[in-house]
């Protein structure tokens, strides 16, 4: 370890390796919180190249490395629980290029993921994965959440329902194999012969190779956004209500749900917009395209609403109050301070129609539990996130919170769907994967992970139970 930190230094200077304790303090956890993980040192390449050698440097020492952007993960991803070298994308955060013509960016992989939006905004064009989850108190994990990050896990965001998954804006990536070697896959043109080893990387959770530079997909804004509010007295009901707009045709940009605890969670704090304290449910909506467009479709999915049992429906076209409710709903992790001191988020998917089964399912899946658990996800594609409340300081709640919590996702998986949406299995999952797939399914991944990795030196401990 020690000639591994001196090579470092030579290759990335003083301030480009951390190893003194204090500094290593910093990257025990990542988002998830539950875990720790010390490792021995943490390096900041800046280019593919100091990548290259960085990674290359590791494995011939059989040093374990596991790559971190922000540290945002919510299973345990970016925790170096083996130890090992903590490989920061941090100083990687430059927007290399934007081919308007081609509709990419490329970008390297350390760059925040509200950057690209905020730089496209003047051009009219956006990156369509917006991240509508985040951590601790941001507005939004699109502000600190980084775009190898979102690979990694393969993110969805508020958007996911129409533009998919970080997956599906991908045209080309540039990674480091475990011995250092850089491979181009992809590029700005649209079809890939051959095996999808996008597809492939993408969620694979650093454990096969490095992110370090990726080619994405931008596209045009629309013209107008309209906001629908819809209050509901019953949660399932709201559930429903889901399939309901989708089957009527209509396909909203965006379809969020909360529950009551997650509504007076956010109207405690100060991202309060207003939203109706004493519905059991709110489902928020957004639509796009052309002025004309956009309220012909907000109208016909306000009917929709008001014929799934909503008892209030509110169609908001000021954008300023629009945004308001918006970044009220990406407040919602951060918001839960406001009614208890801890908690647990998971993150699993289920098909649509299940979506009323399920809920009720995570609510008594904390009750018998005495626990409470708060509702917040992406109603469009079904990823749930229930968030269960707990309070460290009463010996065994925090196990109960885990424990409701894996009860949740084990459900998932009975009624059709995965134990995860975007967080990704990391660490705190890897127990639920045989729920999922047989011994052979996993023996199968076993023998891809060891054809990229044959030391196992990517990103120990995670994934596999």
């Amino acid at each position: 370890m020690q000639q591994f930190i001196k090579k470092a230094r030579e290759l990335l200077g003083e301030r480009g390796v951390l190893h003194e304790e204090a500094d290593l303090i910093v990257y025990e956890q990542d988002g998830t919180l539950a875990i720790r993980g010390r490792a021995y040192a943490v390096v900041f390449p800046r280019t593919v190249e100091e990548m290259s050698k960085v990674v290359e440097l590791a494995y011939i020492y059989g040093i374990p490395i596991v790559g971190r952007g922000s540290g945002t993960s919510l299973s345990g991803g970016a925790n170096p629980v083996k130890g090992g070298v903590i490989i920061s994308t941090a100083w990687m955060n430059k927007i290399l290029e934007i081919d308007l013509a081609n509709e990419v960016a490329v970008v390297q992989a350390g760059v925040i993921n509200d950057w690209i939006n905020s730089y496209l905004t003047r051009m009219g064009y956006q990156y369509p994965i917006d991240l509508g989850y985040q951590y601790m108190a941001d507005p939004g994990s699109q502000r600190v959440s980084t775009i190898g990050g979102n690979i990694a896990h393969n993110s969805g965001g508020v958007k996911c329902f129409k533009y998919g998954v970080t997956v599906n804006q991908l045209r080309g990536l540039t990674i480091v194999l475990p011995n250092g070697e850089v491979r181009r896959i992809g590029g700005k043109e649209f079809e890939q012969p051959g095996y999808d080893l996008i597809g492939l990387l993408t969620g694979s959770e650093g454990t096969l190779a490095f992110i370090a530079e990726a080619v994405v997909r931008i596209i045009p804004t629309y013209e107008t956004t309209v906001t629908i509010i819809a209050k509901f007295d019953d949660l399932s009901a709201a559930g429903r209500a889901v399939s309901a707009v989708i089957a009527s045709g209509a396909v909203p940009v965006a379809m969020e749900l909360m529950d009551k605890l997650a509504v007076e969670a956010i109207e405690s704090g100060p991202y309060a917009a207003g939203l109706p304290k004493d519905a059991e449910a709110i489902l928020l909506i957004q639509v796009e395209g052309s002025p004309p467009g956009a309220a012909e479709e907000s109208a016909k999915v306000a009917e929709v609403l008001k014929k799934s049992g909503a008892v209030g429906v509110e169609v908001v076209v000021d954008p300023a109050i629009a945004a308001r409710i918006w970044a009220a709903r990406k407040q919602a992790f951060g918001a839960m301070g406001y009614v208890g001191p801890n908690y647990v988020v998971e993150d699993g998917t289920i098909p649509r129609k299940k979506l009323a089964e399920a809920l009720m399912i995570a609510r008594a899946a904390g009750a018998k539990r005495g626990l409470r658990v708060a509702n917040v996800f992406h109603a469009g594609d079904g990823n749930l996130h229930p968030l269960i409340l707990y309070d460290e300081r009463k010996p065994g709640e925090r196990e109960k919170a885990i424990e409701a919590g894996e009860e949740i996702l084990e459900a998932c998986v009975e009624l059709g769907g995965t134990i995860t949406g975007e967080h990704g299995v990391g660490y705190m999952k890897r127990k639920l994967l045989p729920k999922m797939y047989t011994k052979e399914e996993i023996e199968l991944m076993k023998a891809i992970k060891t054809a990229f990795d044959p030391k196992w030196l990517m990103n120990p401990g995670k994934i596999f139970p």
